[in-house]
């Protein structure tokens, strides 16, 4: 097998386990959406797993703004959870509690991932619709998954460095992000469902020769203003 191949295979292994590891923590504490966030060598940081694509925006806040739980919890750290309310008077990662009330958000809770990668940094992030308690059995039981989070991506350096894999499965999340901007916007303009918005795509790809990726970002901004190239027939 070539070395690309078992690269792109310890992705997918690693993609997969990723989400089923926070959908099962979502099941299991009650909240409504989870996520990962990576600091590569390079001190970007991003998501590379999500089980909501709705609540990325929550995790993009304090990307953009360069705080919140999320990036506290990088480094070692104890638990942070926190209640959002719009009434509150704390100034401390004001940005993000905005972007939390407008999403809906009522409960957070970010958790350190203790990977032993020199190259990665990671947290593991619960959001909640809803006000939860917790308290100290909610905390080791969270703190149980984001262990689990650790061994998953420590895992896959027998194929591809982690900080390497983090890349890509932030890449591979913002394509996906776009694919499906474009097929709801799609299935606005032509109501027509998810499966035929997406035929559509495929076929607009293979017509142009471009990526699937590059065809969405085209639909996306040619609705979104910028100048037309390809549309979809």
């Amino acid at each position: 097998m070539r070395e690309d191949s078992g690269a792109d295979a310890a992705e997918t292994r690693l993609n997969r386990l990723l989400n089923l590891i926070l959908e099962t923590a979502v099941d299991v504490l009650g909240f409504d959406a989870a996520t990962v966030t990576a600091r590569h060598s390079d001190r970007s940081v991003s998501t590379i797993a999500a089980t909501d694509q709705r609540l990325l925006d929550l995790d993009n806040a304090q990307y953009e703004s360069g705080a919140g739980p999320c990036l506290a919890v990088l480094d070692p750290h104890d638990p942070i959870y926190l209640e959002i309310d719009e009434r509150d008077s704390d100034e401390a990662w004001d940005h993000f509690r905005h972007a939390a009330a407008d999403l809906g958000v009522e409960t957070t809770l970010s958790i350190h991932i203790p990977t032993d990668a020199n190259e990665v940094a990671a947290s593991f992030n619960l959001y909640a619709k809803c006000r939860l308690e917790s308290g100290e059995q909610e905390l080791r039981t969270a703190e149980s998954f984001a262990q689990q989070l650790a061994a998953a991506i420590q895992g896959v350096d027998a194929y591809r460095s982690t900080a390497r894999l983090a890349q890509d499965l932030a890449k591979a999340m913002r394509s996906r992000a776009i694919i499906e901007q474009a097929k709801g916007m799609l299935m606005a303009e032509h109501r027509i469902d998810a499966d035929e918005a997406f035929a559509r795509l495929t076929q607009l790809s293979q017509q142009s020769r471009m990526k699937l990726r590059d065809v969405a970002r085209r639909v996306v901004d040619e609705r979104t203003g910028r100048e037309p190239s390809v549309s979809p027939q």
